[in-house]
């Protein structure tokens, strides 16, 4: 065997072997990228979609007999005519409910703020600020009952609008990530 040949064979073995290296480096990678979409998926949306779920059964409850009062603006409404009709510890039941719906709107957002910047799907994007909004907004609606109740007043006309594409916007954001 000659000298050139030799050197063929070695150089020939030698890309077989990084390329051998390499492809086993990217597939490694791309799995480890999918694990760490998957944890992403299952640690922060996943849990988003539960308190979502939760919210709008909750909101579903609140806005049904006996909770809803017929003339009142929304939710705080007629918790607010509730207690000043019957008292406060009276509607304690539903204070626990509306507590519930602004502690799972924090936990909300805080896994919005943690994945956001990860975010594969511009709807979801959209529409988490408008959530975001949404619980802001809410928030500070519940933190006014009493202060409203104590002075004797009434929530504005217009009720605070759950952002209604969210729940599909994080279900298309889901499936992205997957």
């Amino acid at each position: 065997m000659n000298v050139n040949n030799k050197a063929g064979s070695i150089i020939a073995a030698l890309l077989v072997l990084v390329t051998f290296v390499s492809v086993t480096a990217w597939h490694r990678a791309r799995e480890a990228l999918h694990e760490s979409r998957s944890q992403l998926v299952v640690g922060t949306l996943e849990p988003l979609a539960a308190l979502l779920r939760d919210n709008q059964a909750l909101l579903k409850e609140l806005q049904a007999a006996p909770s809803a009062e017929k003339d009142a603006t929304g939710i705080l409404g007629s918790y607010l005519a509730k207690i000043r009709r019957d008292g406060v510890a009276k509607h304690a039941d539903m204070k626990q409910r509306l507590d519930q719906l602004a502690e799972n709107n924090i936990a909300a957002v805080t896994l919005i703020k943690a994945y956001t910047s990860q975010a594969r799907t511009p709807a979801f994007t959209a529409e988490a600020d408008r959530f975001r909004d949404y619980s802001v907004a809410w928030r500070d609606r519940w933190n006014s009952v009493m202060e409203l109740f104590m002075a004797g007043g009434n929530y504005p006309a217009s009720d605070l609008p759950f952002p209604k594409d969210f729940p599909a916007a994080l279900d298309a954001e889901i499936a992205a990530a997957k």
